[in-house]
């Protein structure tokens, strides 16, 4: 991985983790501690620090993933299209089986992480933390969110009378005419 810059519009290059030694050795036990500054990845911008602490465990047979994340994102409220800011609290879950390769001739043992094709979050025996935060941050999102509670939405603007012109322009004025008959 090249160096990537960090902040508003390029993915934080902070959030990626070389598990190599963890993959190797059954039992071991990794903590991360969290404190990335806001910056925006694909769809989602984190108007405030990423924090958290993650815990990534080799089970023999998977690597768990879990640990706290807290963040704020910014989105559009769903009445008005006003921005809105959605605080975002989250618990990682993830479960990664581990596939153990063995080499006959060293009598090396490679593992590797089965994952499926969407939603990597590994690259090779890179873990990237900030694509299981992505998700957990969209799945943690309000569905609708709301700049305030008693949100008019778009304010609908009434003509007095509309014009012969944009009448007979308008993609219904047929529609309308099979109504009247």
């Amino acid at each position: 991985n090249g160096p990537e810059k960090q902040g508003r519009g390029v993915r934080a290059a902070m959030l990626r983790y070389d598990l190599t030694e963890l993959l190797r050795t059954p039992g071991m036990r990794q903590v991360y501690e969290i404190h990335e500054a806001p910056y925006t990845d694909e769809d989602v911008e984190y108007v405030a620090p990423v924090v958290g602490r993650v815990v990534a465990t080799n089970t023999g047979t998977m690597i768990l993933v879990r640990g706290p994340i807290d963040t704020v994102i910014a989105l559009e409220c769903s009445r008005c299209l006003d921005p809105v800011r959605a605080p975002i609290h989250a618990d990682l879950e993830e479960e990664f089986d581990l596939n153990v390769v063995e080499e006959g001739a060293r009598h090396n043992k490679d593992v590797q992480v089965v994952e499926e094709e969407v939603g990597r979050a590994f690259e090779g025996k890179t873990l990237q933390l900030d694509v299981l935060i992505r998700q957990a941050a969209l799945l943690n999102a309000p569905l609708q969110p709301l700049c305030r509670e008693n949100c008019p939405g778009i304010p609908v603007q009434e003509t007095q009378d509309p014009d012969e012109e944009t009448v007979k322009n308008s993609p219904f004025h047929a529609l309308g005419q099979l109504l009247k008959e």
